[in-house]
């Protein structure tokens, strides 16, 4: 059942056939509504804007504008509008004319009810007709319009994943999405937490909305990864743009996002792309997360793989645990792991080389604990980024440092008092050094000596030497004004070398041994 009603003019400068015709038609029956009449052209034609009819009724021969020039200009106002014209005997010559604007529908004066009503209906039906067409088409588009963004996340997801395409399948899917055969970029989003879908959707509704005007080609989601392509475009402006996306997302929802961005491809270049940018995340390891990765921070072809090819040393962050030095701690960590950001080895490889390390600190530095301490591996293995383990590692290095300091603090003091007694004791031995106290004297690792002492007194082990026996010569200068410069050198333990004895005084002092010894003698005998 028609449940549309179509609008009807009538236009006759004949007074009488327009009353006629608005009286002897049942125009609700028909359907129609009857909007009024108009005794010419012209003042049909003004009123056309307020009437908006869909059918005309109209003489041929009027005054002002006769209904020929109405039927043209009509058209070009409103080309659906459908025409009855009335004619009469004679008027083959204007009819036929009307033929070429397209009126198929004629009524020979004079006409009855029978003939109006049946020439409506004709008209009615083929209204009928053209808008049921044009409701098909436009539920056709309405379709798909809503299943276009099924078929592109589909057809991307596809060639994401590898699926294989005949060239003439390519070519009518990129024909179809108006996918062109410029060069696009691939962003790959990754959420950092645990999460529901509905945040994956928001997260591609945020970047739909932000990036509408760089004109996203598709988008999809596959598993728990979200993917656009986009036009190609420098990758600062990418990058300036995701930032917006990151933003936005992580403010609204507490999670964080890292990104990964493609080098420039074609469309057909997606799959080896995609598998890029998801080698691409795995650097968010060393980047940390939140990130926004590019080919630039990483290099897929020469990350190492073994650990063979990679030497690590962790005496000086096990001896800084040992002796308590908290800072050093913290400066030989930060050196450790910014060696293994810089390999960019493999990551299973630099977590081998941190639970390497975090047992080396466990078996040397706290040896009657480690069973209990052995446990503190197995976190590494959860942490998603080198910075976790970093942050991690320190923190049990450093209660073990505190606890070491407690415990060694009396002990390393009284260790650097009977240091201090034996170097003045052996203070003219040419052979005293720290290698030579800790073979004959302590038993002790020389690295560890030698930081013991700087940590406690604030000065390298050579420095206190030298300053010591340089304050020494200076006495001596002072009360045997006779000594000769190398007599003092051998005394004071700088050897057989009065040369360098002199360059060493001349640098602490400011002045030649033979230049203070002349200021000490003037000055005793003022």
């Amino acid at each position: 059942m028609r449940n549309r009603s179509y609008r009807v003019l009538l236009v006759d400068d004949e007074r009488v056939i327009r009353e006629g015709i608005s009286r002897l038609i049942d125009w609700e029956r028909l359907g129609l509504t009857y909007t009024g009449c108009a005794a010419d052209g012209l003042s049909a034609y003004e009123q056309l804007p307020e009437l908006r009819p869909d059918i005309i009724i109209t003489d041929i021969k009027m005054p002002k504008m006769d209904g020929l020039e109405l039927i043209k200009l009509t058209l070009q106002l409103r080309p659906d509008t459908k025409f009855i014209v009335l004619s009469g005997h004679g008027e083959f010559e204007f009819a036929s004319k009307a033929m070429q604007y397209g009126v198929k529908h004629y009524l020979l004066k004079p006409c009855d009810e029978t003939d109006i009503t049946e020439v409506l209906r004709q008209v009615i039906a083929g209204l009928d007709g053209e808008r049921n067409q044009a409701d098909l088409y436009q539920h056709m588009e309405d379709q798909l319009a809503e299943a276009l963004p099924k078929v592109k996340e589909q057809l991307l997801r596809d060639c994401l994943l590898n699926r294989s395409f005949f060239k003439y399948e390519m070519d009518h899917y990129k024909h179809m999405l108006h996918i062109h055969d410029e060069k696009i970029r691939l962003i790959l989003f990754q959420l950092e937490a645990a999460f529901e879908f509905i945040e994956l959707y928001a997260l591609k509704n945020i970047s739909e909305e932000l990036m509408q005007e760089r004109n996203i080609m598709l988008s999809t989601i596959v598993g728990d990864k979200f993917i656009i392509l986009v036009e190609d475009m420098d990758v600062q402006d990418i990058i300036q743009l995701t930032s917006r996306i990151k933003y936005e997302f992580e403010s609204r929802y507490k999670i964080d996002l890292t990104l990964s961005i493609s080098d420039p491809c074609t469309f057909e270049e997606l799959p080896k792309v995609y598998e890029d940018a998801q080698q691409y995340l795995k650097y968010r390891f060393y980047l940390g997360e939140s990130s926004i990765i590019t080919s630039d921070e990483v290099d897929l072809e020469t990350s190492s793989s073994s650990l063979d090819t990679i030497n690590m040393n962790y005496s000086s962050i096990v001896m800084a645990i040992k002796i308590g030095n908290a800072e050093d701690l913290k400066d030989e960590l930060a050196l450790f792991f910014e060696r293994l950001r810089e390999q960019r080895c493999e990551i299973h490889v630099a977590i081998s080389f941190c639970i390497e390390l975090i047992t080396t600190i466990v078996r040397q530095t706290m040896p009657d604990k480690i069973n209990e301490n052995i446990a503190k591996i197995v976190p590494i293995l959860q942490m998603k980024t080198l910075e976790d383990i970093h942050k991690y590692v320190f923190n049990v290095s450093h209660v073990i440092t505190k606890e070491n300091y407690e415990i060694y603090s009396k002990k390393n003091r009284m260790l650097v008092h009977s240091m201090v007694q034996q170097i003045h004791d052996h203070l003219g031995n040419e052979e005293l050094s720290l290698q030579w106290l800790a073979k004959n004297f302590f038993f002790m690792n020389v690295d560890y000596l030698g930081k013991l002492f700087r940590k406690e007194t604030g000065e390298k082990f050579s420095q206190y030497v030298t300053r010591v026996r340089i304050e020494w010569a200076k006495e001596l200068m002072i009360h045997y004004a006779h000594a000769k410069v190398y007599e003092i050198a051998e005394q004071t333990g700088f050897g057989h070398d009065p040369q360098y004895f002199s360059n060493i005084f001349k640098k602490y002092t400011g002045f030649t041994p033979m230049e203070y010894k002349t200021m000490a003698k003037q000055e005793l005998h003022s």
